[in-house]
């Protein structure tokens, strides 16, 4: 089992041969599911594959539980990462013009757009992880917005992979619905929100 092979990620998307892995592993099975999620926040992947293969594989409570670990923690780190390093190497991996626009947003729009941007998932995780990362924000604030703004998009989709094995049809259709009404708020409103606000609005701290 190669985890430094790009092919042994991709059971995140096969939720058989993800179950297949999992029940090799026996009480490692966590770790995995875990350290699944910290992954993929580093691979092209998104996130939410993850949280639903994790609640396909273990259910809406304990899928959720590792799910959410895992994001929290990719998000810790990867906020450290970027404090560590600074952009001129994070921008090899993020494209600059994505993480300037967010941090703009931050710095004017303050904790309830970094919430925000925690709870309707139409920014990708690692922008918000690295941008957030690069900007002034405390990492107190960084933290709690990222600890319970997580929360209940990882619920949704491990609740729709659990769904899966007992009504995969009224899953599936769930899951369309979902991704189509934030593919439609990222279309007319992601622009809206890491464009910077108007000299009369005051910034949010």
């Amino acid at each position: 089992m190669d985890v430094f092979d790009p092919d042994f990620w991709s059971m995140l998307t096969d939720p058989e041969k993800y179950r297949a892995v999992i029940e090799t592993l026996g009480p490692w099975a966590p770790a995995l599911a875990i350290g699944s999620v910290i992954a993929i926040s580093f691979l092209p992947l998104p996130m939410q594959a993850a949280a639903v293969a994790n609640g396909i594989v273990f259910g809406h409570v304990a899928g959720f539980l590792f799910t959410w670990i895992g994001a929290v923690a990719a998000a810790f780190l990867a906020f450290w990462i970027a404090r560590l390093l600074g952009r001129p190497v994070i921008n090899r991996f993020v494209p600059a013009t994505a993480l300037l626009r967010f941090q703009r947003a931050v710095d004017h729009r303050g904790t309830a757009f970094l919430l925000l941007a925690r709870l309707v998932p139409i920014i990708p995780f690692t922008v918000v992880n690295y941008g957030s990362g690069m900007s002034p924000v405390r990492w107190s604030t960084y933290a709690v917005t990222s600890v319970i703004g997580l929360a209940p998009p990882v619920f949704v989709f491990t609740c729709l992979g659990a769904l899966m094995e007992t009504a995969p049809a009224l899953a599936w259709a769930a899951l369309v619905a979902i991704i189509a009404l934030l593919s439609l708020i990222g279309y007319y409103k992601r622009a809206w929100l890491l464009a910077p606000p108007r000299t009369d609005d005051a910034p949010s701290q």
